[in-house]
């Protein structure tokens, strides 16, 4: 196992946060295909081996970079909003800034990279959902089930409600996106869309 995965929960060192930043620049200006650890390396500012001793594959590096993305789709005060808003607050809370992180146009670009490569690269769709989709569901279960433990929803399989309520904060704001068909207020479409989502949760899952 590669440093950087025995690390991928724990803040990376310094050398390691300037390879990924290095790897999401260089994976978003060139593709996939054409980014190069070379050119990874030139970009981070250290040597190629410095890069290998950190990350065994241009894959893996592919992944770390959706993985840092993720982590910036979870407010680090997650303690704070859950003790200081109701229930259907924290929901919305956290609804919303997921819904804006992967709206974002670098966030799209790396979406749109991943589901390009993966058919004929399966192991970069694979990345795509270990260090993206799974990651994000593994952190936003536990939050789901300290509400649901407080008496606010009714939920028996926290994951399975986190992809649930995911589908319906993502559709179909984040397919138009894609496609290049955002609307021309996205602020207010997000809005509409968390608020839509987040009372139809309630529906599926209240107490």
């Amino acid at each position: 196992m590669s440093e950087a995965r025995a690390q991928s929960e724990d803040e990376l060192d310094e050398k390691t946060q300037a390879i990924v930043a290095a790897a999401r620049k260089t994976f978003l200006s060139l593709g996939f295909d054409a980014a190069s650890m070379d050119q990874i390396a030139l970009t981070a500012g250290v040597s190629k081996r410095t890069v290998y001793n950190r990350f065994s594959s241009k894959e893996e590096l592919f992944g770390a970079a959706i993985m840092e993305t993720c982590k910036n789709l979870l407010p680090v005060n997650v303690d704070d909003i859950e003790a200081s808003l109701p229930p259907e607050e924290v929901v919305r809370k956290l609804a919303t800034q997921f819904l804006q992180g992967i709206l974002e146009p670098e966030a799209l670009s790396l979406r749109r990279i991943a589901a390009f490569e993966a058919e004929r690269k399966p192991e970069i769709g694979k990345a795509y959902l270990e260090h993206g989709s799974y990651w994000m569901a593994k952190q936003c279960a536990p939050i789901l089930a300290r509400l649901a433990a407080r008496g606010a929803y009714r939920i028996e399989d926290a994951e399975q409600a986190i992809w649930q309520l995911g589908a319906l904060l993502t559709e179909p704001l984040h397919t138009q996106a894609l496609m290049g068909d955002a609307p021309d207020d996205l602020s207010a479409a997000i809005d509409a869309q968390v608020n839509q989502a987040v009372t139809t949760f309630k529906k599926i899952y209240g107490a």
